[in-house]
């Protein structure tokens, strides 16, 4: 079992096994409660990425957003999926470790799974792991073409709620994309492996079920 696989379970497993910790005698009107249970929350961000190991990604700038939809299976368990979409170009004019592309789109797509908490009425946590398809559009100046791979999410939100519907929060994402690159053994790290650190803030919409 190699250490992607091994972190990716941990990531899955711990936030679950808070849950045993995780008592609130009084819910918070907030709160996913059984009298008003809540059912779904719609998520729009935006964010800015940082490569955190030696990959292609350094050459070039990040920034995106991304679209979520999350199910509340248990008051503290969601279940949910997420498109998002980045965007880069080159830095500087320096091709020597990129060939000639000149920029990247990247389009991600993949299912999660979270943790819930609510803090108090207006603070809460929502962490999540997820995996998905990537698929990285290369421009170049005279052509363009695509490369798919699979990645792995780990992602913490803190949130602040402004009533039952409307809140907003910050995020921090790691996500460590997998691609299926044919290049020299000497340099499918550095074109194969990329993690990157994404930073950013959004909005949410929570939706109610008064009848249960």
């Amino acid at each position: 079992m190699n250490s992607t696989f091994k972190l990716f379970l941990f990531a899955i497993l711990f936030p679950l096994s808070l849950t045993a910790q995780d008592s609130i005698p009084e819910p918070h009107p907030n709160q996913y409660v059984a009298t008003d249970p809540e059912t779904v929350f719609f998520v729009g961000e935006f964010f800015r990425g940082y490569s955190v190991n030696n990959s292609s990604w350094e050459n070039y700038s990040q920034l995106g957003f991304g679209l979520d939809f999350n199910w509340f299976v248990l008051p503290f368990l969601t279940i949910g999926g997420e498109y998002s979409l980045m965007g880069g170009n080159l830095k500087g004019e320096d091709i020597n470790n990129t060939g000639a592309v000149k920029g990247i789109t990247s389009h991600y797509l993949g299912l999660h799974l979270g943790y819930y908490h609510a803090f108090n009425k207006e603070w809460n946590l929502h962490t999540l792991a997820g995996f998905g398809e990537v698929n990285n559009v290369n421009r170049a100046p005279d052509s363009r073409f695509a490369e798919d791979g699979n990645s792995l999410i780990l992602r913490s939100e803190i949130g602040y709620r402004f009533d039952k519907t409307a809140a907003i929060f910050i995020k921090a994402t790691l996500r460590w994309d997998r691609m299926d690159i044919d290049t020299p053994p000497t340099l499918d790290d550095y074109f194969n492996k990329q993690s990157l650190l994404l930073l950013g803030f959004g909005v949410r919409l929570h939706l109610q079920n008064p009848n249960g």
